[in-house]
């Protein structure tokens, strides 16, 4: 059985909680800066920090200490580094950090389970390269939402012609603001998060090239930062684009919200899938009338309601399980020796897009990949 260690629990909570349920590895350890979060498990809840991940544990077990069920706490990446006895690391920390800190595991010669972004910049991802196809570890990248149920759905109703070539891909995210409760207000500054291309909408980035099977090659931004005046970065992106060898795509981002709602839609020649996707059971955006966490419909062009097929998805649509999920899949992969759900190209080639669309929003052109 192997040794994890979760370093940073803000959404390294969720990581915990994947490497308490996994049958391939065991949580031998903790590190963060905040105290109050290595007073007992359920600290980061206690100070009403990501709140959204408190259902992934019993409350039992979130008033208990640590060291009550066997987890080391440390309070440096540096002591759990050169912990010889851990195997696996999961780098939950600011994304200005992870290009540091991946480097540090490397040279510790741990598996690693990266959250998402890469790195910040292109070039920070170009130095790390080399570096890791040298590696003789296994690396993994969180974009959690490959293993959501809805969205493994749309795979493999896509694979059941994968002849038929996507022709247009849309993806709407409406949301509320990132927290204003991070470790030093990190996130609330461009240097340290990489802004809202970087830091979150490398996800749909990322959905883009899973769903589509296509690499993006031209993209074209406009963005607004009007709304929040404690970010110094845009609050909503419109980006449109083209894929290598056809078809074109639209992301839609919105830090505006007051509710939750992702939507994607995929078209192909002779059918239209959509899904749709929801934070909680409860949403306003339809009233309460529907208790399911995502949708998926697909129809025939020009058919009728009445003929879709429709599927409906529990909590295992919800992006709390997913990052449970994704990390049980990870531990599963190092012990069979499997490809990972995303790899570092996979960080690469969405951060590349997320670089495109900073620079066509600020040099007002269509950039080419």
């Amino acid at each position: 059985m192997r040794r994890a260690a979760v370093i940073g629990l803000g959404i390294g909570m969720a990581h915990v909680a994947g490497y308490l349920k996994s049958e391939d590895a065991t949580l031998y350890a903790v590190c963060d800066l905040i105290e109050e979060r290595l007073s007992k498990v359920g600290g980061t809840f206690s100070q009403g920090s990501m709140l959204c991940l408190q259902p992934l544990f019993d409350q039992e077990l979130l008033d208990k200490r640590w060291e009550e069920i066997g987890v080391i706490c440390y309070r440096s990446i540096e002591e759990v580094l050169c912990d010889p006895m851990v195997d696996i690391v999961s780098i939950c920390t600011p994304d200005y950090l992870h290009v540091r800190h991946l480097i540090m595991a490397m040279e510790h010669h741990k598996d690693i389970l990266l959250e998402k972004p890469i790195a910040l910049h292109v070039s920070e991802a170009d130095t790390l390269l080399p570096l890791i196809a040298a590696y003789e570890g296994r690396i993994a990248l969180g974009y959690e939402f490959r293993v959501v149920s809805a969205i493994r759905k749309i795979r493999e109703l896509l694979a059941e012609d994968p002849t038929s070539l996507v022709e247009a891909f849309s993806l709407y995210h409406f949301r509320t603001p990132f927290r204003r409760d991070k470790w030093m207000h990190w996130i609330e500054q461009e240097q340290y998060s990489g802004g809202l291309i970087v830091e979150e909408t490398c996800h749909w980035f990322d959905l883009a090239r899973y769903l589509t099977g296509k690499e993006a090659d031209s993209i074209h931004c406009v963005t607004t930062d009007a709304i929040h005046d404690d970010f110094d970065y845009e609050d909503i992106a419109y980006i449109n684009g083209s894929f290598k060898g056809g078809g074109i795509f639209q992301i839609s981002h919105a830090l505006s919200g007051f509710d939750f709602s992702l939507q994607i839609t995929v078209h192909r020649k002779h059918e239209v899938i959509w899904c749709g996707l929801k934070e909680q059971p409860y949403s306003s955006l339809d009233n309460g009338s529907t208790s399911y966490h995502g949708i998926v419909s697909r129809g025939r062009v020009g058919g009728t309601p009445d003929e879709a097929q429709v599927w409906t998805f529990a909590e295992d649509a919800s992006e709390p399980v997913a990052i449970r999920e994704l990390v049980c899949r990870f531990t599963r992969c190092i012990a069979e020796d499997l490809p990972f759900p995303a790899d570092v190209q996979d960080g690469y080639q969405s951060l590349r897009m997320a670089e495109a669309a900073r620079i066509s929003a600020r040099e007002s052109r269509i950039v080419q990949l």
